[in-house]
Protein backbone atom coordinates (compact mmCIF):
# COMPACT_ATOMS: atom_id res chain seq x y z
CA UNK A 1 0.00 0.00 0.00
CA UNK A 2 1.13 3.37 -0.48
CA UNK A 3 1.78 6.11 1.51
CA UNK A 4 -0.63 8.45 -0.30
CA UNK A 5 -3.40 5.08 -0.17
CA UNK A 6 -2.43 5.11 3.59
CA UNK A 7 -3.06 8.61 4.78
CA UNK A 8 -6.44 8.55 2.98
CA UNK A 9 -7.30 5.30 4.35
CA UNK A 10 -6.16 7.06 8.57
CA UNK A 11 -8.05 10.27 7.16
CA UNK A 12 -11.06 8.37 6.44
CA UNK A 13 -11.18 6.74 9.29
CA UNK A 14 -11.34 9.70 11.58
CA UNK A 15 -13.65 11.17 9.75
CA UNK A 16 -15.72 8.33 10.22
CA UNK A 17 -15.61 8.06 13.82
CA UNK A 18 -15.98 11.70 14.00
CA UNK A 19 -19.55 11.90 11.91
CA UNK A 20 -20.56 8.71 13.69
CA UNK A 21 -19.89 10.69 16.77
CA UNK A 22 -22.19 13.78 15.44
CA UNK A 23 -24.79 11.31 14.29
CA UNK A 24 -25.24 10.09 17.75
CA UNK A 25 -25.27 13.92 19.37
CA UNK A 26 -27.85 14.71 16.69
CA UNK A 27 -30.60 11.85 17.41
CA UNK A 28 -30.29 12.81 20.94
CA UNK A 29 -32.55 15.66 19.82
CA UNK A 30 -35.22 13.58 18.53
CA UNK A 31 -36.67 16.55 16.41
CA UNK A 32 -38.81 14.05 14.38
CA UNK A 33 -40.39 13.08 17.75
CA UNK A 34 -41.15 16.44 19.17
CA UNK A 35 -43.18 18.07 16.03
CA UNK A 36 -46.41 16.79 15.21
CA UNK A 37 -46.08 17.09 11.92
CA UNK A 38 -48.25 15.35 8.90
CA UNK A 39 -45.88 12.57 6.58
CA UNK A 40 -45.21 15.66 4.47
CA UNK A 41 -43.18 17.47 6.48
CA UNK A 42 -41.55 14.48 8.55
CA UNK A 43 -40.24 13.96 4.71
CA UNK A 44 -39.06 17.39 4.37
CA UNK A 45 -37.62 17.43 7.87
CA UNK A 46 -35.37 13.88 7.41
CA UNK A 47 -33.83 15.34 3.78
CA UNK A 48 -32.94 18.59 5.75
CA UNK A 49 -31.46 16.50 8.23
CA UNK A 50 -29.48 14.38 6.11
CA UNK A 51 -28.35 17.35 4.08
CA UNK A 52 -27.09 18.79 7.43
CA UNK A 53 -24.77 15.02 7.84
CA UNK A 54 -23.56 15.43 4.69
CA UNK A 55 -22.41 19.02 4.57
CA UNK A 56 -20.57 18.18 7.93
CA UNK A 57 -18.97 15.05 6.04
CA UNK A 58 -17.61 17.25 2.96
CA UNK A 59 -16.33 20.20 5.70
CA UNK A 60 -14.10 17.61 7.16
CA UNK A 61 -13.29 15.72 3.84
CA UNK A 62 -12.45 19.26 2.37
CA UNK A 63 -9.56 19.50 4.81
CA UNK A 64 -10.76 22.37 6.44
CA UNK A 65 -10.20 20.52 9.81
CA UNK A 66 -7.51 18.92 11.94
CA UNK A 67 -7.81 15.36 10.86
CA UNK A 68 -6.04 16.24 7.64
CA UNK A 69 -3.29 18.24 9.52
CA UNK A 70 -2.96 15.44 12.04
CA UNK A 71 -2.41 12.44 9.08
CA UNK A 72 0.31 15.26 7.83
CA UNK A 73 1.81 15.89 10.93
CA UNK A 74 2.62 12.16 11.32
CA UNK A 75 3.88 11.54 7.62
CA UNK A 76 6.07 14.81 8.17
CA UNK A 77 7.37 12.99 11.11
CA UNK A 78 8.28 9.71 10.22
CA UNK A 79 9.73 10.47 6.68
CA UNK A 80 13.22 9.69 6.60
CA UNK A 81 12.89 8.32 10.26
CA UNK A 82 14.09 5.03 11.27
CA UNK A 83 11.99 2.66 13.54
CA UNK A 84 14.17 0.39 15.96
CA UNK A 85 12.05 -2.95 16.48
CA UNK A 86 13.73 -4.11 19.95
CA UNK A 87 13.64 -7.98 20.05
CA UNK A 88 13.79 -8.82 23.84
CA UNK A 89 15.67 -12.50 23.03
CA UNK A 90 18.10 -13.70 21.05
CA UNK A 91 18.42 -14.40 17.65
CA UNK A 92 16.75 -17.59 15.68
CA UNK A 93 13.81 -17.87 18.21
CA UNK A 94 10.06 -17.50 18.00
CA UNK A 95 9.95 -13.90 19.27
CA UNK A 96 12.93 -13.03 17.03
CA UNK A 97 10.92 -14.58 14.17
CA UNK A 98 7.87 -13.15 14.59
CA UNK A 99 9.17 -9.04 14.91
CA UNK A 100 11.81 -9.53 12.31
CA UNK A 101 8.91 -10.68 10.11
CA UNK A 102 7.07 -7.23 10.89
CA UNK A 103 9.90 -5.29 10.72
CA UNK A 104 10.09 -6.02 6.76
CA UNK A 105 6.77 -5.22 6.15
CA UNK A 106 4.92 -2.48 8.51
CA UNK A 107 6.98 0.59 7.34
CA UNK A 108 5.21 0.10 4.31
CA UNK A 109 1.64 0.84 5.88
CA UNK A 110 3.08 3.83 8.44
CA UNK A 111 2.65 7.40 6.94
CA UNK A 112 6.17 8.62 5.79
CA UNK A 113 7.28 5.14 5.17
CA UNK A 114 10.04 5.18 7.71
CA UNK A 115 12.70 2.45 7.51
CA UNK A 116 12.56 -0.50 10.17
CA UNK A 117 15.96 -2.06 11.92
CA UNK A 118 15.41 -4.90 13.96
CA UNK A 119 17.75 -5.34 17.33
CA UNK A 120 17.99 -8.05 20.12
CA UNK A 121 18.44 -6.90 23.81
CA UNK A 122 18.35 -10.09 25.52
CA UNK A 123 18.59 -10.30 29.46
CA UNK A 124 16.03 -11.95 31.97
CA UNK A 125 13.40 -12.82 30.25
CA UNK A 126 13.00 -9.48 28.41
CA UNK A 127 12.99 -7.66 31.70
CA UNK A 128 15.82 -5.57 30.75
CA UNK A 129 13.95 -3.95 27.97
CA UNK A 130 10.98 -4.19 29.10
CA UNK A 131 12.22 -1.48 31.93
CA UNK A 132 14.39 0.48 29.19
CA UNK A 133 11.19 0.62 26.90
CA UNK A 134 9.33 2.15 30.21
CA UNK A 135 12.49 4.79 31.11
CA UNK A 136 15.28 4.84 28.67
CA UNK A 137 14.39 4.87 24.65
CA UNK A 138 12.75 7.68 23.17
CA UNK A 139 8.83 8.38 23.65
CA UNK A 140 8.23 9.54 20.22
CA UNK A 141 7.44 6.75 18.30
CA UNK A 142 10.71 5.66 17.12
CA UNK A 143 11.26 2.20 19.19
CA UNK A 144 9.37 -0.68 19.39
CA UNK A 145 9.77 -3.61 21.38
CA UNK A 146 8.39 -7.08 21.15
CA UNK A 147 8.94 -8.50 25.04
CA UNK A 148 7.68 -11.49 26.30
CA UNK A 149 3.94 -11.83 27.31
CA UNK A 150 4.46 -12.47 30.60
CA UNK A 151 6.07 -9.13 31.65
CA UNK A 152 2.42 -7.60 31.73
CA UNK A 153 1.92 -9.50 34.59
CA UNK A 154 5.14 -8.93 36.54
CA UNK A 155 4.39 -5.52 38.27
CA UNK A 156 0.56 -6.93 39.58
CA UNK A 157 2.42 -9.90 41.09
CA UNK A 158 4.72 -7.64 43.20
CA UNK A 159 8.29 -8.13 41.01
CA UNK A 160 10.64 -5.66 42.28
CA UNK A 161 12.46 -5.78 39.50
CA UNK A 162 9.97 -4.91 36.95
CA UNK A 163 10.04 -1.12 37.22
CA UNK A 164 6.84 -0.14 34.97
CA UNK A 165 4.01 0.01 34.68
CA UNK A 166 2.76 -1.77 31.59
CA UNK A 167 -1.04 0.46 31.67
CA UNK A 168 1.23 2.88 30.66
CA UNK A 169 2.79 1.54 27.86
CA UNK A 170 1.74 2.33 23.81
CA UNK A 171 0.20 -1.21 22.98
CA UNK A 172 0.44 -2.00 19.11
CA UNK A 173 -0.88 -5.02 18.97
CA UNK A 174 0.00 -9.16 18.88
CA UNK A 175 0.95 -11.16 16.04
CA UNK A 176 -1.06 -14.26 17.49
CA UNK A 177 -2.47 -15.57 20.10
CA UNK A 178 -0.77 -18.72 21.97
CA UNK A 179 -0.89 -22.19 23.51
CA UNK A 180 2.63 -23.12 25.15
CA UNK A 181 3.42 -26.74 26.01
CA UNK A 182 5.74 -28.36 28.14
CA UNK A 183 8.28 -30.98 26.04
CA UNK A 184 10.84 -33.60 26.68
CA UNK A 185 13.51 -35.01 24.89
CA UNK A 186 12.24 -38.71 23.85
CA UNK A 187 16.04 -39.71 25.01
CA UNK A 188 14.12 -38.95 29.03
CA UNK A 189 11.54 -41.89 29.15
CA UNK A 190 9.22 -39.09 30.31
CA UNK A 191 6.41 -39.82 27.47
CA UNK A 192 3.43 -38.64 29.71
CA UNK A 193 2.81 -35.47 32.35
CA UNK A 194 1.84 -37.81 35.17
CA UNK A 195 5.98 -38.66 34.81
CA UNK A 196 6.55 -35.27 35.97
CA UNK A 197 4.50 -35.88 39.29
CA UNK A 198 5.99 -38.71 39.93
CA UNK A 199 10.10 -38.53 38.57
CA UNK A 200 10.47 -34.61 37.78
CA UNK A 201 12.28 -33.36 35.19
CA UNK A 202 15.11 -30.71 34.79
CA UNK A 203 13.77 -27.88 32.42
CA UNK A 204 15.78 -24.51 31.24
CA UNK A 205 14.36 -21.07 31.47
CA UNK A 206 15.54 -17.42 30.32
CA UNK A 207 14.53 -15.97 33.45
CA UNK A 208 12.38 -14.68 36.19
CA UNK A 209 8.83 -13.16 34.76
CA UNK A 210 9.36 -15.35 31.44
CA UNK A 211 6.85 -18.14 30.74
CA UNK A 212 9.56 -20.30 30.76
CA UNK A 213 10.77 -20.07 34.01
CA UNK A 214 6.84 -19.24 35.42
CA UNK A 215 5.20 -21.85 34.47
CA UNK A 216 6.80 -24.39 35.40
CA UNK A 217 6.70 -22.83 39.17
CA UNK A 218 2.77 -22.52 38.83
CA UNK A 219 2.95 -26.49 37.62
CA UNK A 220 5.04 -27.44 40.79
CA UNK A 221 2.53 -25.24 43.39
CA UNK A 222 -1.04 -25.87 41.69
CA UNK A 223 -0.38 -29.49 40.13
CA UNK A 224 2.31 -31.30 42.25
CA UNK A 225 5.12 -31.99 39.52
CA UNK A 226 8.54 -32.06 40.93
CA UNK A 227 9.91 -29.58 38.26
CA UNK A 228 13.61 -28.21 38.69
CA UNK A 229 15.12 -24.94 36.82
CA UNK A 230 18.06 -24.27 35.42
CA UNK A 231 17.30 -20.39 34.05
CA UNK A 232 19.09 -17.31 32.90
CA UNK A 233 19.70 -18.88 29.33
CA UNK A 234 19.79 -15.89 26.64
CA UNK A 235 16.50 -16.75 24.55
CA UNK A 236 14.63 -19.95 23.77
CA UNK A 237 17.33 -21.25 21.35
CA UNK A 238 20.18 -21.47 23.90
CA UNK A 239 17.50 -23.57 25.95
CA UNK A 240 17.19 -25.81 23.04
CA UNK A 241 20.68 -26.28 22.14
CA UNK A 242 21.41 -27.27 25.79
CA UNK A 243 18.22 -29.67 25.71
CA UNK A 244 20.38 -31.57 22.54
CA UNK A 245 23.85 -31.73 24.51
CA UNK A 246 21.66 -33.44 27.30
CA UNK A 247 21.95 -31.24 29.91
CA UNK A 248 18.17 -30.43 30.19
CA UNK A 249 15.46 -32.57 30.12
CA UNK A 250 13.07 -30.07 27.94
CA UNK A 251 11.36 -26.28 28.56
CA UNK A 252 7.81 -25.70 29.89
CA UNK A 253 6.14 -22.49 28.31
CA UNK A 254 7.18 -23.33 24.92
CA UNK A 255 5.07 -21.64 22.28
CA UNK A 256 3.49 -23.78 20.21
CA UNK A 257 3.77 -21.82 17.50
CA UNK A 258 7.74 -21.72 17.83
CA UNK A 259 7.62 -25.37 18.12
CA UNK A 260 6.33 -25.69 14.90
CA UNK A 261 8.74 -22.81 13.39
CA UNK A 262 11.70 -23.72 14.87
CA UNK A 263 12.20 -27.60 15.72
CA UNK A 264 9.15 -29.02 13.57
CA UNK A 265 12.25 -31.73 12.51
CA UNK A 266 11.72 -32.79 16.28
CA UNK A 267 8.49 -33.64 16.29
CA UNK A 268 8.08 -35.42 12.96
CA UNK A 269 10.83 -37.63 13.82
CA UNK A 270 10.13 -37.75 17.47
CA UNK A 271 12.54 -36.72 19.18
CA UNK A 272 10.13 -34.58 21.47
CA UNK A 273 7.60 -35.80 23.60
CA UNK A 274 4.74 -32.91 23.97
CA UNK A 275 3.09 -33.19 27.71
CA UNK A 276 0.92 -31.00 28.23
CA UNK A 277 -0.73 -27.51 26.92
CA UNK A 278 -1.19 -24.45 28.31
CA UNK A 279 -3.57 -21.65 27.90
CA UNK A 280 -7.15 -20.62 28.52
CA UNK A 281 -8.33 -22.82 25.68
CA UNK A 282 -6.87 -25.92 23.20
CA UNK A 283 -5.33 -25.58 20.47
CA UNK A 284 -6.51 -27.62 17.59
CA UNK A 285 -3.42 -29.01 16.81
CA UNK A 286 -3.61 -31.10 20.27
CA UNK A 287 -7.01 -32.15 20.81
CA UNK A 288 -5.43 -35.10 22.99
CA UNK A 289 -2.95 -33.81 24.86
CA UNK A 290 -3.28 -32.95 28.31
CA UNK A 291 -4.40 -29.21 29.13
CA UNK A 292 -3.36 -27.44 31.84
CA UNK A 293 -7.35 -25.65 32.88
CA UNK A 294 -8.93 -29.29 33.32
CA UNK A 295 -5.81 -29.71 36.42
CA UNK A 296 -7.57 -28.08 38.77
CA UNK A 297 -8.52 -28.96 41.62
CA UNK A 298 -10.56 -26.43 43.23
CA UNK A 299 -12.67 -23.28 42.02
CA UNK A 300 -9.90 -20.91 43.12
CA UNK A 301 -7.36 -22.70 41.77
CA UNK A 302 -9.28 -22.78 38.31
CA UNK A 303 -9.43 -18.63 38.88
CA UNK A 304 -5.91 -18.85 39.57
CA UNK A 305 -5.09 -20.60 36.47
CA UNK A 306 -6.91 -18.22 34.01
CA UNK A 307 -5.39 -15.39 35.68
CA UNK A 308 -1.92 -16.40 35.45
CA UNK A 309 -2.63 -17.67 31.86
CA UNK A 310 -4.79 -14.77 30.61
CA UNK A 311 -1.42 -13.36 29.13
CA UNK A 312 -1.77 -16.04 26.25
CA UNK A 313 -4.04 -14.09 24.22
CA UNK A 314 -1.49 -11.56 23.64
CA UNK A 315 1.21 -14.15 22.59
CA UNK A 316 3.42 -12.40 20.43
CA UNK A 317 3.00 -8.61 22.15
CA UNK A 318 4.72 -5.43 20.82
CA UNK A 319 4.46 -2.13 22.34
CA UNK A 320 6.03 1.27 22.33
CA UNK A 321 6.83 3.38 25.23
CA UNK A 322 4.61 5.62 26.77
CA UNK A 323 3.82 9.18 26.45
CA UNK A 324 4.03 9.17 22.73
CA UNK A 325 2.03 11.37 20.91
CA UNK A 326 -2.18 10.11 20.18
CA UNK A 327 -2.00 10.19 16.34
CA UNK A 328 1.71 8.60 16.10
CA UNK A 329 -0.21 5.90 18.24
CA UNK A 330 -3.29 5.64 16.59
CA UNK A 331 -0.86 5.57 13.22
CA UNK A 332 1.45 2.90 14.55
CA UNK A 333 -1.76 1.01 15.21
CA UNK A 334 -3.50 1.34 11.92
CA UNK A 335 -0.36 0.12 10.46
CA UNK A 336 -0.47 -2.64 12.38
CA UNK A 337 -3.91 -3.71 11.73
CA UNK A 338 -3.17 -3.23 7.80
CA UNK A 339 -0.22 -5.49 7.55
CA UNK A 340 -1.51 -7.84 9.13
CA UNK A 341 -4.17 -7.86 5.91
CA UNK A 342 -0.74 -7.44 3.83
CA UNK A 343 -0.79 -10.52 1.41
CA UNK A 344 3.16 -10.22 1.78
CA UNK A 345 3.13 -10.20 4.76
CA UNK A 346 1.20 -12.81 5.27
CA UNK A 347 3.29 -15.15 2.70
CA UNK A 348 6.60 -14.04 4.25
CA UNK A 349 4.38 -15.72 7.73
CA UNK A 350 3.19 -18.52 5.57
CA UNK A 351 6.87 -19.28 4.38
CA UNK A 352 8.17 -19.69 7.71
CA UNK A 353 5.33 -21.62 9.20
CA UNK A 354 4.32 -19.30 12.03
CA UNK A 355 1.12 -18.95 12.51
CA UNK A 356 -0.93 -15.80 12.85
CA UNK A 357 -4.29 -14.75 14.91
CA UNK A 358 -3.95 -10.78 15.64
CA UNK A 359 -5.35 -8.78 17.78
CA UNK A 360 -5.57 -4.87 18.16
CA UNK A 361 -2.74 -3.06 20.70
CA UNK A 362 -6.58 -0.93 21.61
CA UNK A 363 -7.57 -4.78 22.84
CA UNK A 364 -4.51 -5.56 24.41
CA UNK A 365 -4.29 -2.07 26.40
CA UNK A 366 -7.84 -2.99 27.71
CA UNK A 367 -7.01 -6.28 28.79
CA UNK A 368 -4.20 -5.65 30.80
CA UNK A 369 -5.86 -2.62 33.02
CA UNK A 370 -8.81 -5.18 33.25
CA UNK A 371 -6.53 -7.23 35.05
CA UNK A 372 -5.68 -4.58 37.56
CA UNK A 373 -9.13 -4.37 38.64
CA UNK A 374 -9.31 -8.19 39.62
CA UNK A 375 -10.12 -8.56 43.85
CA UNK A 376 -7.29 -8.17 45.51
CA UNK A 377 -6.96 -11.63 47.01
CA UNK A 378 -6.90 -13.34 43.43
CA UNK A 379 -3.98 -11.34 42.92
CA UNK A 380 -2.30 -12.18 45.85
CA UNK A 381 -3.05 -15.52 45.74
CA UNK A 382 -1.88 -15.96 41.85
CA UNK A 383 1.55 -14.00 42.90
CA UNK A 384 2.04 -17.09 45.30
CA UNK A 385 1.65 -19.82 42.93
CA UNK A 386 3.90 -17.89 40.25
CA UNK A 387 6.38 -16.88 42.24
CA UNK A 388 6.87 -19.31 45.31
CA UNK A 389 9.66 -21.35 44.19
CA UNK A 390 10.82 -22.45 47.12
CA UNK A 391 10.49 -26.56 45.49
CA UNK A 392 12.38 -25.94 42.06
CA UNK A 393 16.04 -25.92 43.49
CA UNK A 394 17.08 -23.42 41.11
CA UNK A 395 20.17 -23.33 38.84
CA UNK A 396 21.94 -20.53 37.18
CA UNK A 397 22.59 -21.44 33.26
CA UNK A 398 26.23 -21.53 32.41
CA UNK A 399 26.20 -20.68 28.62
CA UNK A 400 29.49 -22.36 26.94
CA UNK A 401 32.04 -21.39 24.71
CA UNK A 402 32.36 -23.66 21.22
CA UNK A 403 35.71 -22.65 19.44
CA UNK A 404 34.75 -24.16 15.22
CA UNK A 405 37.52 -24.38 12.47
CA UNK A 406 36.09 -24.08 8.83
CA UNK A 407 35.51 -21.43 5.92
CA UNK A 408 33.42 -18.34 5.50
CA UNK A 409 30.34 -19.24 3.32
CA UNK A 410 28.26 -16.38 2.89
CA UNK A 411 28.21 -12.49 4.91
CA UNK A 412 25.05 -10.10 5.45
CA UNK A 413 24.14 -6.75 6.71
CA UNK A 414 28.22 -5.92 6.06
CA UNK A 415 29.02 -8.86 8.35
CA UNK A 416 26.77 -8.47 11.10
CA UNK A 417 25.81 -12.43 10.13
CA UNK A 418 28.18 -14.96 9.42
CA UNK A 419 27.34 -18.23 8.06
CA UNK A 420 30.27 -20.95 8.46
CA UNK A 421 30.88 -24.45 7.77
CA UNK A 422 33.73 -27.31 8.17
CA UNK A 423 34.75 -30.23 10.09
CA UNK A 424 31.00 -31.80 9.01
CA UNK A 425 29.28 -28.47 10.88
CA UNK A 426 27.67 -25.27 9.48
CA UNK A 427 26.13 -22.59 11.88
CA UNK A 428 25.58 -18.86 12.08
CA UNK A 429 27.43 -16.40 14.37
CA UNK A 430 26.24 -12.41 15.18
CA UNK A 431 28.69 -10.24 15.10
CA UNK A 432 28.78 -6.85 17.07
CA UNK A 433 30.69 -4.46 18.34
CA UNK A 434 32.39 -6.09 21.00
CA UNK A 435 33.23 -9.44 18.20
CA UNK A 436 37.10 -9.18 17.90
CA UNK A 437 38.22 -10.02 14.34
CA UNK A 438 41.54 -10.61 12.89
CA UNK A 439 42.81 -11.19 9.65
CA UNK A 440 46.69 -12.49 9.51
CA UNK A 441 47.11 -11.59 12.89
CA UNK A 442 45.79 -7.79 12.92
CA UNK A 443 42.88 -6.13 13.79
CA UNK A 444 40.53 -5.70 11.60
CA UNK A 445 36.54 -4.45 10.88
CA UNK A 446 33.75 -7.07 9.99
CA UNK A 447 33.35 -5.48 6.30
CA UNK A 448 36.99 -7.07 5.88
CA UNK A 449 35.70 -10.68 6.07
CA UNK A 450 35.01 -12.32 2.57
CA UNK A 451 33.12 -15.63 1.79
CA UNK A 452 35.92 -18.12 1.15
CA UNK A 453 38.18 -17.30 3.92
CA UNK A 454 39.27 -19.90 6.19
CA UNK A 455 39.13 -19.16 9.89
CA UNK A 456 38.57 -19.96 13.93
CA UNK A 457 35.11 -18.66 15.26
CA UNK A 458 34.51 -19.01 18.74
CA UNK A 459 30.95 -18.42 20.04
CA UNK A 460 29.30 -18.44 22.90
CA UNK A 461 25.67 -20.31 23.04
CA UNK A 462 24.62 -20.85 19.90
CA UNK A 463 25.17 -18.00 17.84
CA UNK A 464 26.97 -15.38 19.88
CA UNK A 465 30.24 -14.45 18.12
CA UNK A 466 33.23 -13.69 20.19
CA UNK A 467 36.73 -13.95 18.07
CA UNK A 468 36.68 -14.80 14.59
CA UNK A 469 40.41 -15.10 13.36
CA UNK A 470 41.04 -15.79 9.52
CA UNK A 471 43.62 -16.77 7.68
Amino acid sequence: MTHTRVKVKYKLELYLELLLSLCKSLSKFNFISQLNLNNGKVKIMLFIKKLILLGIFILFASGLTTPFATADEVAKFYKGKRITMWIGYTAGGGYDRYARTLSRHMGRHIPGNPKFVAKNKPGAGSMILTNDMYSIMPQNGTALATIGRGMPMEPLFGNKQAKYDPRKFGWIGSTNNEVSVCATMKRTGLTKFNDLRTMGAILGGTGKGSDTDTFPTVLNNIVGTKLKLVTGYPGGNDINFAMERGELDGRCGWSWSSVKATRGKWLKSGRINILLQMSTAKHADMPNVPFIMDMAKTKKDKQILGLIFARQAWGRPFNTTPNVPKARLAALRAAFQATMKDPKYQADMKKQKLELNPISGEKIQNMINDLFKLPKDLIASAARSANDQAAMNIKKAVVPVFTHKGKITKLKRGGSRVKWSGGGKKGKIKVKGKTKITIRGKKAKRKALKVGMSCTFKVKGVSKGISIACD
